[in-house]
């Protein structure tokens, strides 16, 4: 059975960033068959048709992502990085169990489906509840487990322990689900070890596998790289051959100009965290320069104990607005350009065929209601795009396909309980702080 979904407007993020007004996406065996103009070719005999309205447009991408730790949303607030992690994240996530992680993952995906993001790379711990979670709501991932020295969790958490059960969560599970993608999560260069580096890329090379990093994301973190291995974090991970593979910096603030070249050489990708960067004082990604250079660039919402919401929208603005203002140029990065980071430019980061509206890619879209004032009035193209992107919030968020299923209707998911989640976070959150 094909679908068609029309509605009032449908912005494809093709190539030549194409709208469509009004405009129809056609939906086969999970997916996109046909975009175009509703008015100009009727659907074929057979077709179930829906009349939607509002705005239809490639579902939201989240390049970076800690969403079990809605668990400890809003801790440590105004710490600077290190102390936040050493005082308030690590001590609670210590006493995490695998249900309060499921939970906290279950919340998460609520809250990102909700707010239109179809696709979210996380690395976090526990990979076996953080990966039941995402498979019951329906949500696109890819989880790369996270590897370190945890702070506190026991003789198992060490990172050749977390390697070995990525390992064999890698072998078991990748493939299994057509929505989950399986990668490797080392923290940092500054968490992990030289030859610990080394040897979890060649893990995840050896399986064509993606390697997410947190990369120069403070000053300090800089400072203390530099310290200890005399060359900064982008050089080492050069001179052990972890870039050699599929790797996605997160953060990426404190990049020099070497540094840059080191990423751009390698066709590193870059989630942009502008909302977390932010809140945590780490300072402002390079962006315009990292997209000049060709560097493929998404954007982050990062957890929410630091942003402290999975909400792209503002990340969509925040990436924009951070960029104009250290220009001081109003043109730095366009609209246009902006919501590419949140779509197609993730999905590029991501190496997954997602975040447009085109014929053949999966069936991941998102509508939006646009009888609200964020989107009054409208009278040329350009103020539509404007609106979209400069006010669209996710409560106008109504309905969110993943793979051509409906895993949002009327703002509600279809396939997990979010009062429940909610309920059971509160509830175990409390556990972890003592009260």
């Amino acid at each position: 059975m094909t679908l068609r979904l029309v509605a009032d407007a449908v912005f494809t993020v093709d190539p030549g960033d194409t709208m469509l007004l009004p405009g129809a996406v056609e939906i086969e065996d999970g997916l996109i068959s046909w975009v175009g103009d509703p008015w100009q070719v009727p659907a074929a005999a057979g077709t179930e048709v829906r009349q939607l309205g509002g705005l239809l447009m490639p579902g939201l991408v989240n390049c970076h992502g800690h969403s079990p730790m809605t668990l400890v949303r809003s801790a440590g607030d105004g710490l600077p990085l290190e102390r936040w992690l050493s005082e308030s994240v690590w001590p609670r996530e210590a006493l995490l169990r695998d249900e309060d992680v499921y939970w906290g993952m279950v919340l998460g995906a609520d809250e990102l489906l909700c707010n239109g993001i179809t696709t979210t790379c996380e690395q976090y711990r526990h990979p076996e509840p953080v990966t039941e979670a995402v498979i019951d709501a329906g949500i696109r991932a890819v989880y790369t487990p996270g590897i370190f020295d945890v702070p506190g969790a026991g003789s198992q958490n060490t990172w050749e322990g977390l390697l070995d059960e990525a390992c064999r969560l890698f072998d078991a599970m990748d493939g299994r689900d057509g929505r989950l993608h399986l990668g490797f999560g080392p923290h940092a260069a500054y968490t992990v070890p030289r030859h610990g580096l080394r040897t979890i890329a060649a893990e995840a090379q050896r399986r064509e596998a993606l390697l997410q990093i947190h990369l120069s994301e403070t000053e300090a973190e800089c400072a203390q790289v530099l310290a200890i291995y005399g060359m900064s974090a982008p050089a080492l991970l050069e001179s052990e051959g972890v870039l050699e593979g599929r790797v996605l910096a997160a953060h990426s603030v404190w990049l020099d100009e070497a540094d840059r070249g080191i990423v751009a050489g390698h066709d590193v990708a870059v989630a942009h965290c502008p909302g977390s960067n932010g809140k945590l004082g780490a300072g402002v990604a390079p962006l315009q320069d990292l997209l000049a250079r060709g560097v493929r660039v998404g954007l982050g919402t990062d957890g929410p104990a630091s942003n402290d919401d999975l909400h792209l929208w503002d990340e969509m603005r925040l990436a924009a607005l951070f960029a104009r203002a250290t220009a001081a140029d109003p043109g730095a990065v366009t609209s246009a350009a902006a919501l590419r980071l949140a779509t197609r430019g993730g999905g590029e980061a991501l190496g997954l065929p997602v975040g447009a509206l085109e014929v053949g890619r999966p069936a991941d879209l998102i509508r939006l209601r646009t009888d609200d004032a964020r989107f009054t009035p409208s009278v040329t193209d350009a103020e539509l795009l404007g609106h979209l992107v400069w006010a669209g919030a996710g409560y106008l968020v109504t309905d969110v396909w993943v793979g051509g299923a409906c895993v949002v209707e009327a703002g509600r998911c279809t396939r997990i309980d979010g009062d429940r989640a909610r309920a059971e976070v509160g509830q175990r959150a409390r556990r972890l702080v003592g009260s």
